[in-house]
Protein backbone atom coordinates (compact mmCIF):
# COMPACT_ATOMS: atom_id res chain seq x y z
CA UNK A 1 0.00 0.00 0.00
CA UNK A 2 0.61 3.60 -0.57
CA UNK A 3 1.09 5.90 2.50
CA UNK A 4 0.10 9.56 1.31
CA UNK A 5 -3.42 9.25 1.82
CA UNK A 6 -4.22 6.27 4.40
CA UNK A 7 -7.71 5.52 2.94
CA UNK A 8 -6.99 5.10 -0.44
CA UNK A 9 -6.37 1.11 0.48
CA UNK A 10 -9.94 0.51 1.33
CA UNK A 11 -11.21 -0.16 -1.55
CA UNK A 12 -8.31 -2.92 -2.71
CA UNK A 13 -8.62 -4.61 0.39
CA UNK A 14 -12.19 -4.62 1.37
CA UNK A 15 -13.79 -5.77 -2.77
CA UNK A 16 -11.39 -8.93 -1.94
CA UNK A 17 -12.92 -9.25 0.52
CA UNK A 18 -16.25 -9.26 -0.45
CA UNK A 19 -15.82 -12.03 -3.53
CA UNK A 20 -14.35 -13.85 -0.72
CA UNK A 21 -10.99 -13.40 -1.58
CA UNK A 22 -8.49 -13.88 1.42
CA UNK A 23 -6.33 -10.59 1.85
CA UNK A 24 -2.50 -10.16 3.09
CA UNK A 25 -1.56 -6.47 3.22
CA UNK A 26 1.46 -4.91 3.12
CA UNK A 27 1.09 -1.83 5.62
CA UNK A 28 3.07 1.12 4.08
CA UNK A 29 6.15 2.01 6.49
CA UNK A 30 3.96 5.81 6.41
CA UNK A 31 0.90 4.55 7.70
CA UNK A 32 0.70 1.03 9.59
CA UNK A 33 -2.49 2.00 11.88
CA UNK A 34 -5.35 2.48 9.69
CA UNK A 35 -5.17 -1.20 8.11
CA UNK A 36 -4.68 -2.66 11.54
CA UNK A 37 -7.80 -0.86 13.00
CA UNK A 38 -9.41 -1.76 9.62
CA UNK A 39 -9.14 -5.39 10.00
CA UNK A 40 -9.69 -4.73 13.90
CA UNK A 41 -13.13 -3.66 12.79
CA UNK A 42 -13.92 -6.50 10.55
CA UNK A 43 -13.39 -9.44 12.84
CA UNK A 44 -15.67 -7.10 15.68
CA UNK A 45 -18.40 -7.10 13.19
CA UNK A 46 -17.98 -10.12 10.91
CA UNK A 47 -15.32 -12.70 12.11
CA UNK A 48 -15.19 -14.88 9.28
CA UNK A 49 -14.99 -11.90 6.76
CA UNK A 50 -12.04 -10.46 9.34
CA UNK A 51 -10.40 -14.00 9.51
CA UNK A 52 -9.55 -13.44 6.07
CA UNK A 53 -7.69 -10.58 6.73
CA UNK A 54 -3.77 -9.81 7.72
CA UNK A 55 -1.61 -7.54 8.18
CA UNK A 56 2.56 -7.11 7.92
CA UNK A 57 4.36 -4.57 7.82
CA UNK A 58 8.34 -3.64 7.33
CA UNK A 59 10.62 -1.44 5.54
CA UNK A 60 9.44 -0.67 1.72
CA UNK A 61 12.76 -1.79 -0.54
CA UNK A 62 13.16 -4.63 1.79
CA UNK A 63 13.55 -7.49 -1.25
CA UNK A 64 13.74 -10.73 0.85
CA UNK A 65 10.42 -9.79 2.69
CA UNK A 66 8.84 -8.54 -0.56
CA UNK A 67 9.99 -12.03 -2.35
CA UNK A 68 8.16 -13.64 0.68
CA UNK A 69 5.34 -11.85 0.38
CA UNK A 70 4.60 -12.13 -2.74
CA UNK A 71 5.40 -16.22 -3.06
CA UNK A 72 2.69 -16.41 -0.40
CA UNK A 73 0.02 -14.78 -2.98
CA UNK A 74 -1.81 -15.85 -6.30
CA UNK A 75 -2.28 -12.32 -7.31
CA UNK A 76 -0.47 -9.12 -6.30
CA UNK A 77 -2.28 -5.67 -6.21
CA UNK A 78 0.46 -2.55 -5.71
CA UNK A 79 -0.85 0.74 -4.54
CA UNK A 80 2.67 3.42 -5.30
CA UNK A 81 4.61 5.43 -7.69
CA UNK A 82 5.79 4.19 -11.03
CA UNK A 83 9.44 2.95 -10.01
CA UNK A 84 7.18 0.97 -7.01
CA UNK A 85 4.99 -1.00 -9.14
CA UNK A 86 7.82 -1.86 -12.01
CA UNK A 87 10.05 -3.08 -9.43
CA UNK A 88 7.18 -5.44 -7.97
CA UNK A 89 6.29 -6.12 -11.34
CA UNK A 90 10.11 -7.99 -11.89
CA UNK A 91 9.59 -10.21 -9.10
CA UNK A 92 6.15 -11.55 -9.35
CA UNK A 93 7.62 -13.63 -12.62
CA UNK A 94 3.92 -14.91 -14.15
CA UNK A 95 1.21 -14.06 -11.45
CA UNK A 96 -1.27 -11.89 -11.78
CA UNK A 97 -0.31 -7.86 -11.24
CA UNK A 98 -3.12 -5.66 -10.92
CA UNK A 99 -1.05 -1.80 -10.85
CA UNK A 100 -2.57 1.07 -9.36
CA UNK A 101 0.58 3.50 -9.94
CA UNK A 102 1.34 6.84 -9.87
CA UNK A 103 -2.30 9.33 -10.57
CA UNK A 104 -3.44 13.13 -10.96
CA UNK A 105 -7.03 14.09 -11.24
CA UNK A 106 -8.59 17.41 -12.68
CA UNK A 107 -11.57 19.43 -12.55
CA UNK A 108 -14.38 20.97 -15.30
CA UNK A 109 -16.23 23.91 -14.70
CA UNK A 110 -18.97 24.40 -17.31
CA UNK A 111 -20.76 27.55 -17.78
CA UNK A 112 -23.91 26.50 -15.36
CA UNK A 113 -21.66 25.47 -12.73
CA UNK A 114 -20.04 29.04 -12.76
CA UNK A 115 -23.47 31.35 -12.89
CA UNK A 116 -24.92 33.06 -9.80
CA UNK A 117 -27.46 30.52 -9.03
CA UNK A 118 -24.63 27.64 -8.59
CA UNK A 119 -21.30 29.35 -8.08
CA UNK A 120 -21.15 28.83 -4.46
CA UNK A 121 -22.09 25.40 -4.45
CA UNK A 122 -19.09 25.09 -7.31
CA UNK A 123 -16.59 26.92 -4.45
CA UNK A 124 -17.91 25.02 -2.33
CA UNK A 125 -17.99 21.64 -3.96
CA UNK A 126 -14.22 22.44 -5.17
CA UNK A 127 -13.04 23.71 -2.16
CA UNK A 128 -13.55 20.62 -0.39
CA UNK A 129 -11.67 17.96 -2.79
CA UNK A 130 -8.95 20.56 -3.15
CA UNK A 131 -8.30 20.56 0.69
CA UNK A 132 -9.29 17.04 2.01
CA UNK A 133 -5.73 15.14 2.55
CA UNK A 134 -4.35 18.28 1.54
CA UNK A 135 -3.88 17.14 -2.39
CA UNK A 136 -2.04 14.74 -1.54
CA UNK A 137 -4.17 12.03 -3.08
CA UNK A 138 -4.47 10.82 -6.88
CA UNK A 139 -8.33 11.91 -6.81
CA UNK A 140 -7.25 15.50 -5.55
CA UNK A 141 -7.50 18.26 -8.30
CA UNK A 142 -5.03 20.27 -9.53
CA UNK A 143 -6.48 22.21 -12.41
CA UNK A 144 -9.94 23.38 -12.78
CA UNK A 145 -10.59 23.91 -16.13
CA UNK A 146 -13.39 26.80 -16.37
CA UNK A 147 -15.29 27.30 -19.29
CA UNK A 148 -14.79 30.79 -20.85
CA UNK A 149 -18.24 31.12 -22.63
CA UNK A 150 -19.79 31.46 -19.07
CA UNK A 151 -19.35 35.11 -18.96
CA UNK A 152 -17.38 35.02 -15.78
CA UNK A 153 -13.79 35.67 -15.82
CA UNK A 154 -11.33 32.94 -14.74
CA UNK A 155 -9.69 35.84 -12.85
CA UNK A 156 -12.67 36.06 -11.06
CA UNK A 157 -13.43 32.58 -10.13
CA UNK A 158 -10.45 32.35 -9.31
CA UNK A 159 -10.92 35.14 -6.87
CA UNK A 160 -14.06 33.70 -5.36
CA UNK A 161 -12.42 30.26 -5.17
CA UNK A 162 -9.52 31.40 -2.50
CA UNK A 163 -11.16 34.01 -0.50
CA UNK A 164 -14.71 32.01 -0.51
CA UNK A 165 -13.64 28.51 -0.71
CA UNK A 166 -9.80 28.30 0.30
CA UNK A 167 -9.69 30.61 3.03
CA UNK A 168 -12.50 29.66 4.92
CA UNK A 169 -11.31 26.12 4.83
CA UNK A 170 -8.00 26.62 6.18
CA UNK A 171 -10.29 27.56 9.35
CA UNK A 172 -12.44 24.77 9.47
CA UNK A 173 -10.31 22.16 7.83
CA UNK A 174 -6.64 23.22 8.21
CA UNK A 175 -3.87 22.49 6.33
CA UNK A 176 -1.44 20.03 7.72
CA UNK A 177 2.58 20.95 8.69
CA UNK A 178 3.91 21.88 5.47
CA UNK A 179 7.36 19.21 5.06
CA UNK A 180 10.64 21.22 4.16
CA UNK A 181 11.12 19.47 0.95
CA UNK A 182 7.81 20.31 -0.05
CA UNK A 183 8.14 24.42 0.70
CA UNK A 184 10.49 24.39 -1.40
CA UNK A 185 8.72 23.21 -4.24
CA UNK A 186 5.77 25.00 -3.73
CA UNK A 187 8.22 28.36 -2.97
CA UNK A 188 9.26 27.55 -7.04
CA UNK A 189 5.78 26.58 -8.08
CA UNK A 190 4.31 29.71 -7.07
CA UNK A 191 7.00 32.13 -8.22
CA UNK A 192 6.75 30.70 -11.47
CA UNK A 193 3.49 30.95 -11.77
CA UNK A 194 3.41 35.08 -10.66
CA UNK A 195 5.71 35.20 -14.16
CA UNK A 196 3.33 32.77 -16.40
CA UNK A 197 0.35 34.31 -15.30
CA UNK A 198 -1.63 35.14 -12.50
CA UNK A 199 -0.89 34.26 -8.57
CA UNK A 200 -3.63 34.72 -5.42
CA UNK A 201 -2.16 33.42 -2.73
CA UNK A 202 -2.85 32.74 1.06
CA UNK A 203 -1.11 31.61 4.19
CA UNK A 204 -1.95 28.17 3.46
CA UNK A 205 -2.99 28.25 -0.71
CA UNK A 206 -2.30 29.91 -3.93
CA UNK A 207 -4.53 29.59 -6.72
CA UNK A 208 -2.53 30.21 -10.20
CA UNK A 209 -4.36 31.49 -13.20
CA UNK A 210 -2.63 30.38 -16.28
CA UNK A 211 -3.40 28.67 -19.72
CA UNK A 212 -3.56 24.84 -19.97
CA UNK A 213 -0.99 23.89 -22.24
CA UNK A 214 1.80 22.94 -21.30
CA UNK A 215 1.07 21.34 -18.30
CA UNK A 216 2.27 22.63 -14.87
CA UNK A 217 1.91 20.41 -11.57
CA UNK A 218 1.76 21.20 -8.51
CA UNK A 219 3.54 20.63 -5.19
CA UNK A 220 -0.28 19.53 -3.57
CA UNK A 221 -1.11 21.04 -0.09
CA UNK A 222 -3.49 23.48 -1.59
CA UNK A 223 -1.91 25.05 -4.34
CA UNK A 224 -4.20 24.54 -7.58
CA UNK A 225 -4.16 25.80 -11.47
CA UNK A 226 -7.47 27.48 -12.42
CA UNK A 227 -7.05 27.42 -16.70
CA UNK A 228 -9.61 29.28 -18.87
CA UNK A 229 -10.94 26.84 -21.61
CA UNK A 230 -13.18 27.35 -24.65
CA UNK A 231 -15.57 24.39 -23.66
CA UNK A 232 -15.01 20.37 -23.36
CA UNK A 233 -13.40 20.31 -26.45
CA UNK A 234 -10.10 22.19 -25.65
CA UNK A 235 -10.19 20.83 -21.61
CA UNK A 236 -10.07 17.35 -23.21
CA UNK A 237 -7.24 18.21 -25.45
CA UNK A 238 -5.50 19.82 -22.59
CA UNK A 239 -5.99 16.61 -20.76
CA UNK A 240 -4.61 13.87 -23.35
CA UNK A 241 -1.09 14.92 -21.95
CA UNK A 242 -1.70 13.56 -18.85
CA UNK A 243 -2.55 10.19 -20.39
CA UNK A 244 -3.39 6.95 -18.48
CA UNK A 245 -2.00 8.91 -15.51
CA UNK A 246 -5.45 10.91 -15.09
CA UNK A 247 -7.42 9.06 -12.51
CA UNK A 248 -10.41 11.35 -12.22
CA UNK A 249 -12.44 14.07 -13.87
CA UNK A 250 -14.65 15.84 -10.92
CA UNK A 251 -17.09 18.39 -13.01
CA UNK A 252 -20.32 20.23 -12.75
CA UNK A 253 -23.82 18.25 -12.96
CA UNK A 254 -24.87 19.47 -16.17
CA UNK A 255 -21.23 18.54 -17.59
CA UNK A 256 -20.91 14.91 -16.22
CA UNK A 257 -23.46 13.39 -18.88
CA UNK A 258 -21.18 14.85 -21.38
CA UNK A 259 -17.81 13.91 -19.95
CA UNK A 260 -18.98 10.24 -19.10
CA UNK A 261 -19.28 9.83 -22.31
CA UNK A 262 -16.24 11.33 -24.30
CA UNK A 263 -14.14 9.82 -21.70
CA UNK A 264 -15.00 6.51 -22.57
CA UNK A 265 -15.03 6.96 -25.86
CA UNK A 266 -11.28 7.90 -25.60
CA UNK A 267 -8.50 5.97 -26.56
CA UNK A 268 -5.71 7.70 -24.29
CA UNK A 269 -8.04 8.90 -20.69
CA UNK A 270 -9.92 6.03 -18.69
CA UNK A 271 -10.95 8.23 -15.74
CA UNK A 272 -13.86 7.83 -13.62
CA UNK A 273 -16.00 10.70 -13.57
CA UNK A 274 -18.06 12.53 -10.83
CA UNK A 275 -19.63 15.51 -9.48
CA UNK A 276 -16.91 17.57 -8.05
CA UNK A 277 -17.92 17.72 -4.14
CA UNK A 278 -17.67 13.98 -4.69
CA UNK A 279 -13.81 13.58 -5.87
CA UNK A 280 -12.34 12.04 -2.76
CA UNK A 281 -15.33 9.82 -1.60
CA UNK A 282 -16.15 7.61 -4.80
CA UNK A 283 -18.53 4.23 -3.92
CA UNK A 284 -17.15 1.39 -3.29
CA UNK A 285 -17.39 -0.18 -6.63
CA UNK A 286 -16.67 2.58 -8.65
CA UNK A 287 -13.96 2.17 -11.69
CA UNK A 288 -10.42 2.40 -10.85
CA UNK A 289 -7.89 3.19 -13.92
CA UNK A 290 -10.53 2.41 -16.38
CA UNK A 291 -11.57 -0.86 -14.92
CA UNK A 292 -13.80 -2.54 -12.62
CA UNK A 293 -12.58 -2.59 -8.96
CA UNK A 294 -12.72 -6.52 -9.04
CA UNK A 295 -10.61 -7.06 -12.31
CA UNK A 296 -7.87 -9.63 -11.69
CA UNK A 297 -9.48 -11.18 -8.93
CA UNK A 298 -11.04 -14.13 -10.90
CA UNK A 299 -9.40 -16.50 -13.04
CA UNK A 300 -10.55 -16.75 -16.91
Amino acid sequence: LAGNVFTASVRGIVIPLLFGVPVLVKASSQETMFPALLRDALRSANAQLGAAMSVVAFPGGDIECEAALVESAEVVSVYGGDATVAAMAARVNDKPLIAHGHGVSVAYCGAQALDEAHIENTIESLSLDICAYDQRGCLSPQIIYVERSSGRPAADFAGRLAEQGLAPMGRTLPRGPLPLSVGAAQAQWRGIAEVEGTLLQGDTYAVSIRKPDPIRWSPAYRNVTVAPVDGTDEALQAMQAIGPHLKCVGTDVSSLSELETRLADSAALSAYTCVIGEMQTPPLDAPADGRPMWRGLFRN
